[in-house]
């Protein structure tokens, strides 16, 4: 069993490598292979570079000061230069750290295998440190079946920021197991996950003294009497309790500030190892500190201690002091120090109450680890209201055998179930069916899945289809057989829906992306009747639509081929609306169709990918992907359903018998290939026996290569959406701020002036 660790690994911090320390120690004693996944996000990294200028100067100047900074510091602070080659040695040696990974997206592309994950402990969840929230460390990668669970996770506040109440809602979605380390984050969470909240005490206190012994490398103030003062920014409570306490007891001071702090001092200590903090406080006659982890390896070297609370953070402290009953040990002013006497520490009592609060600690950990999972089905939108737990499939509605459930609209255009209670029977049904975290079926075989990259021949069907043209391949045969096919379309009002047809003229208005959610209306009714009558069926749309209507029908149909696009995530209605009101307001006529993926200028959705409107009155206007502010909205994640950024379906699913999509990356994977179908290319995923048997069916009408699971999803989406500050901005003003003007608002590629050069308006 593998587990893999996240949290604050590469500070350079005693607190922080040493908690990690203790985790991937704990873990190992268990039997578990621990590895710390080695996630540097800048704003982590850069607290501590030392070489480190900000970025606002003009290029010559930032060049100036860094090699000013690289003088000073070989020339007077060599101490810095030592500090950071033991941290990373600490890191890079004695933690089993993985390769480094700068972002979230890194995480995710290196498909880490672990059985377990585990986030935490530390600050981790505080917004402030992070620079903003970093779903990391909700656990937002690696497999799906792999267990999740928090570990003594800290807000390292009292309070969430209200803007980011939104993200953790979400994310906390994530864990299997949540744990903290403050009961006071207890009040604060409730409200925002329905999953049980423990308290456990920091992982360093997980390990018997002796793990640490083993560890801790002796410093040359072994055998001298010192107070050891760890102290974290400009406390100026924590110097005036230490120097009181060093003229009181007459012995110096050894620290980790400026040379000179102290009137009596012994040394001070910027730069040691880890291992020598450990020594350090082993051989003080008395610590006093504001840090928490200084106040914890006091507690397991039994030392005589006065904590001093943060100033911002001081409720871990006293929580902690409070479990092994040395409340008294903290001061908060020098003038109400307790007389020394009073500080006398039976660390019998002390002993007994760590190892009770290590048993609950383990026992927690043992559950999460070995336990069974919780069903996390029950966090169905009928449940919980949440909107991250809803797909909108409208299979609810569907179902109810009385029609007493409707899908309203909300104020950002997505619909979600209301249920009429005067009609309702209490059923069931609807939460019985709900997809949302039903598991997904897979076809045991280790044939598949099957990846190809493949390419229509016909040039002018690759030219109008978005990708590789393969959805035309698979709509012609199943006519060719008198079947049905079952796409997405406009209506005459510019609406997206879902559609049932047996002949190529609809079938071709199916092709092309449609960056918007599509009704379903009463599609899988008719599909159920067509199967019932032996008709092949084809059905091709969102995997979590393809889920719904498997788990309409009830049964399987060997007559219906299932196929998924490979899915960004569905954008708002409401949003696609307003903006075709503010195309037609500014061009005076009725749009009559939107292709967001033209390849008058190429394949893709970067410069060479193209938007092109058509109106009424014959006009058409195109600009180029990268500058239209709806494209760039949908592409930068700000206008999804809720439930994409929570997306079950995202990745190498087995939901349908072949997913398709475009193969993004096909250029360094099969580079002639790429270079000669510019025109597109397609991914194509075969799940199934059924798929394999239609892919062969349509194969004669391609040119197609064969790929693995790895390389098709190099550059396509392996999990949900992240969801991002700027989604909920932007949301929130879609009723107050003229559209384009609001999607321009978050479209880094400002329309006004490289895209004027590029846009292009002509007539029909």
């Amino acid at each position: 069993m593998k587990a893999g660790i996240v949290t604050f690994s590469s500070a350079h911090n005693y607190g922080a490598v040493l908690q990690v320390y203790a985790m991937q120690e704990y873990l190992k004693s268990l039997g578990i292979e621990a590895h710390v996944i080695n996630y540097r996000p800048k704003e982590i990294d850069n607290v501590y570079k030392i070489y480190n200028v900000k970025r606002k100067a003009p290029k010559p100047i930032r060049g100036i000061k860094k090699v000013y900074k690289i003088l000073k510091v070989n020339l007077t602070e060599r101490w810095r230069i030592e500090k950071r080659n033991n941290f990373e040695y600490f890191i890079n040696q004695v933690l089993n750290t993985t390769k480094p990974y700068k972002t979230l997206k890194d995480i995710q592309n290196a498909l880490l295998q672990y059985d377990i994950l585990i986030a935490g402990s530390d600050q981790i969840w505080n917004t402030e440190l992070t620079k903003g929230f970093k779903p990391a460390y909700f656990l937002e990668f690696g497999k799906k079946a792999a267990r999740r669970i928090s570990y003594a996770a800290s807000l390292g506040s009292n309070s969430i920021d209200e803007k980011y109440v939104v993200f953790y809602k979400r994310y906390l979605q994530n864990f299997d197991f949540i744990s903290i380390r403050e009961e006071e984050m207890k009040g604060i969470l409730k409200d925002l996950t329905d999953k049980p909240i423990t308290r456990v005490i920091d992982p360093t206190l997980l390990l018997d003294k002796k793990v640490y012994d083993a560890l801790k490398q002796e410093t040359k103030y072994k055998g001298k009497d010192y107070i050891y003062v760890h102290y974290i920014g400009n406390d100026e409570k924590t110097y005036e309790v230490a120097d009181k306490l060093s003229m009181t007891l007459g012995i110096p001071v050894v620290h980790n500030r400026q040379k000179g702090t102290f009137e009596n001092e012994l040394d001070y200590l910027f730069n040691g190892r880890p291992e020598e903090f450990i020594s350090v406080i082993e051989n003080a006659k008395y610590v006093v500190t504001n840090s928490f982890h200084t106040t914890v390896f006091s507690l397991i070297y039994e030392k005589d201690f006065i904590t001093i609370p943060h100033a911002t953070r001081p409720g871990r402290m006293k929580e902690l002091l409070d479990m092994v009953g040395l409340s008294n040990h903290l001061v908060e002013d020098v003038r109400i120090m307790p007389k020394l006497e009073t500080l006398k520490i039976d660390y019998k009592d002390v002993k007994k109450r760590l190892l009770e609060a290590r048993k609950a600690s383990a026992q927690f950990l043992n559950n999460a680890i070995y336990g069974e999972l919780p069903d996390k089905h029950d966090e169905n939108y009928f449940k919980t209201k949440n909107k991250f737990n809803c797909y909108g499939c409208e299979l609810c509605k569907d179902i109810c055998p009385v029609q007493a459930i409707e899908m309203v609209e909300d104020e950002e255009g997505f619909k979600y179930p209301r249920i009429d209670k005067d009609k309702c029977i209490k059923c069931g049904l609807c939460e019985k069916n709900c997809i949302y975290r039903k598991k997904i079926e897979k076809e045991k075989n280790k044939d598949f899945p099957l990846i190809y990259a493949a390419a229509y021949k016909n040039e002018e069907v690759l030219k109008n289809s978005t990708s590789g043209g393969i959805f035309t391949a698979l709509y012609k045969y199943v006519l060719s057989k008198k079947g049905v096919v079952v796409g997405v379309e406009y209506d005459d009002n510019m609406v997206v829906q879902y559609k049932i047809s047996d002949n190529e003229k609809d079938c071709e208005k199916f092709r092309g992306s449609k960056y918007v959610a599509a009704n379903i209306n009463n599609v899988r009714k008719e599909i159920k009747d067509k199967l019932e009558k032996g008709k092949l069926v084809l059905f091709t749309g969102n995997p979590c639509q393809v889920k719904a209507l498997k788990t309409y029908l009830n049964k399987e149909y060997d007559n219906l081929y299932s196929v998924e696009i490979l899915c960004h995530g569905v954008p708002s209605p409401k949003v696609f609306r307003l903006y075709i009101k503010y195309l037609e307001e500014k061009y005076k006529s009725k749009v009559v169709d939107f292709k967001f993926r033209d390849k008058a200028n190429g394949w893709g959705t970067g410069k060479g990918g193209t938007i092109r409107v058509k109106f009424e009155n014959g006009q058409e206007v195109t600009e180029l992907g990268k500058y239209n502010n709806l494209n760039r909205a949908f592409a930068n994640n700000n206008i999804l359903r809720p439930a994409c950024y929570n997306c079950e379906f995202a990745g190498a699913n087995d939901v349908s018998d072949i997913a398709i999509g475009d193969f993004w990356g096909i250029e360094k994977i099969m580079p002639e290939f790429a270079r000669k179908e510019k025109n597109g290319i397609s991914l194509i995923k075969i799940n199934t026996k059924k798929g394999k048997e239609l892919f062969n069916n349509v194969s004669d009408n391609l040119e197609y290569h064969k790929s693995n699971l790895k390389d098709a999803y190099r550059a396509n989406h392996k999990s949900a959406t992240q969801l991002n500050e700027n989604r909920l901005e932007l949301m929130e003003q879609i009723d107050g701020v003229e559209i384009n003007s609001l999607l321009e608002q978050y479209n880094q590629y400002k329309t006004g002036m490289k895209a004027n050069k590029e846009i292009k308006e002509r007539s029909i």
